[in-house]
């Protein structure tokens, strides 16, 4: 921020963090509904659950109740269990995935996307373990980690639409903020907490990367955790180490209930009046840009 940072991002730990401290006391958003990570919890076995967040995580782009409609059918058509219907001898075919389409996503898409984890799951048996396949000991990197991660699954795709291919499957190596695959490695490495599901072992919640949506790049900004103007990569690293000085255990924890503040109308950043109800409002410079 211009002459002015909220949350230093390279000093020691400020008293300015108390408002986010607040922010997760006050428990703002616990409410899953209607956020996506509602579908992987209506799924007690573990390996359901798992399934069902990479495929709820994937999709989860649009309008809210958008994403609900196409999650919902996808589900139906996966029931009762994804886990069994993704690994079963005989696979989901295009027939049944014909008209099932999400935004630029074409039913074609939908029925490589499911192929693709079909075959992840065929080979490895869990998603967890191709993960781990590709980070062949190394040090952890998640960076790197995830980005053999996804090629491992877009290598499988075919031909042709490339574009739903390159989307669904993105690359951080060449500085995708990745958000929809970083809110799924948030739901499967933290908690459970009653929004994360807690699953992996493989990955320590202290090494996340938080998923930056549209929110978490203007609240970013504007409670000066980044001093970046393009919602990439290094804007999404830029912003964890800032929360990484409030919770250096556990930095994402701070996204569910900041991106929250968006998405249920609490932050506006338009209108005088809502400031008061915000738990993070002292640390906000828009708070003083916004007219009486």
């Amino acid at each position: 921020m211009k002459g002015r940072s909220v949350l230093p991002l390279r000093e020691g730990v400020s008293p300015a963090h108390a408002p986010l401290l607040r922010l997760l006391a006050e428990g703002r958003g616990a409410e899953l509904s209607p956020d996506p990570v509602a579908f992987p919890h209506r799924y007690p076995d573990p390996r359901d659950a798992e399934a069902a967040a990479f495929l709820a995580a994937s999709f989860a782009f649009g309008g809210v109740l958008q994403i609900r409609r196409f999650l919902s059918r996808l589900f139906d058509l996966l029931s009762p269990s994804p886990y069994a219907a993704l690994t079963a001898a005989k696979p989901v075919g295009r027939r049944p995935v014909a008209g099932l389409s999400h935004r630029f996503i074409s039913s074609e898409g939908v029925y490589r996307f499911l192929r693709c984890v079909r075959a992840g799951y065929i080979e490895h048996g869990s998603l967890e373990r191709l993960y781990v396949a590709g980070m062949e000991g190394d040090a952890p990197d998640l960076r790197r980690d995830l980005a053999r991660f996804l090629g491992s699954l877009r290598d499988r795709w075919g031909e042709d639409l490339g574009r739903e291919r390159d989307f669904l499957f993105p690359r951080p190596e060449r500085g995708s903020a990745c958000k929809r695959h970083n809110l799924f490695l948030r739901w499967v490495v933290r908690g459970p907490d009653g929004i994360d599901l807690g699953l992996w072992r493989a990955v320590s919640p202290r090494d996340l990367i938080v998923p930056l949506d549209t929110h978490m790049a203007r609240l970013g900004s504007d409670l000066g955790l980044t001093r970046r103007k393009t919602p990439d990569w290094r804007m999404a690293e830029e912003i964890t180490g800032s929360l990484r000085l409030a919770c250096p255990e556990d930095p994402v924890k701070f996204d569910y209930p900041l991106t929250r503040l968006g998405i249920l109308g609490v932050c506006t950043a338009s209108r005088r009046g809502v400031c008061g109800h915000c738990p993070v409002a002292p640390l906000c410079s828009r708070r003083s840009r916004i007219p009486r």
